[in-house]
């Protein structure tokens, strides 16, 4: 008996351990990582370049199909850093399309927590992530946020001029057709996507707005027509949800063809929102680039 005793003692152990184990190799560094997004054989990321003055710092290998862990908070306050620079990640599939997906990450996020979703729905694309310059209580975000659906607009402005800025400076440097772009942002990293769109309606043709929300109070009369969008709201994401049918009424109304979905999940994203982004951009029209009607 006592025997037996030792023996199951042991094989709790060694599960123990080996969980333990398990949770470190998730929980390491994506940047320090040889195979940081689980890709297929023959993948090629390139190394996370450092934005001047600052060293690379990229989250957790955590899952990328995760909660905005700033999304409900009532209030940011604190102090709010803004880096010079855009740290971003490239990674070029080995045998790659003529696509492109750019990735927005949402509150808390980096330039690589897209991954694995874009990897699932198109895993012949370059990806492009890119990490938002501002730092706010210690959150990384695209721009400044006062309470959970008010903005600093001054912020918002700014930060999408410099994100376009660099955007055509890095696409230029690697080659990529802007002509066969797609844009696919979560939470905080969509609604810059959208604000970009409508103060900048010559750069995005297709984009993927994960649930978003219209975040600038006075958005200019721009012609959006021949640009695609694709709206994924949470039936029970009970902060943004009603904001959605807003986001979608302003795009349509400046031009531009609006596929709004719904899905039965919250403020996280999971494998409906997968489905449902990857049939988009698997029809005809959308991967062929044919976004002008």
């Amino acid at each position: 008996m006592a025997n037996n005793r030792l023996a199951a003692l042991v094989l709790v152990l060694i599960a123990f351990v080996g969980g333990a184990g398990i949770a470190q190799a998730r929980d390491s560094s994506l940047c320090a990582q040889k195979d940081p997004t689980g890709l297929a054989a023959g993948a090629k990321a390139e190394p996370c370049p450092e934005a001047k003055g600052e060293p690379v710092t990229a989250s957790a290998a955590r899952p990328v199909l995760r909660h905005d862990a700033a999304a409900t908070t009532p209030v940011i306050a604190g102090p709010i850093a803004h880096a010079r620079h855009f740290v971003y990640r490239l990674l070029r599939p080995e045998a790659p399309s003529a696509e492109t997906i750019v990735l927005l990450h949402g509150s808390g996020g980096d330039e690589a927590s897209l991954f694995k979703l874009a990897l699932r729905v198109a895993p012949d694309a370059t990806l492009l992530g890119v990490r938002g310059r501002i730092v706010q209580k210690g959150i990384k975000r695209w721009y400044a946020r006062i309470t959970p659906t008010e903005f600093d607009q001054a912020d918002i402005r700014k930060e999408a001029k410099a994100f376009v800025d660099f955007l055509k400076v890095r696409m230029a440097a690697e080659k990529l057709d802007p002509e066969h772009t797609v844009f696919i942002g979560y939470s905080n990293g969509a609604n810059l996507i959208a604000a970009v769109s409508l103060l900048y309606p010559d750069l995005i043709e297709r984009a993927v707005l994960l649930r978003a929300m219209p975040v600038l109070t006075k958005a200019p009369e721009t012609d959006l027509r021949g640009v695609r969008f694709l709206t994924v709201s949470g039936e029970k994401d009970r902060i943004y949800a009603p904001f959605a049918p807003v986001l979608e009424a302003l795009l349509r109304n400046r031009g531009a063809v609006v596929d709004a979905r719904q899905v039965a999940a919250g403020h996280l994203l999971g494998d409906e929102d997968v489905k449902v982004v990857s049939d988009w951009l698997s029809a005809a029209d959308m991967m062929a680039g044919d976004t002008k009607r």
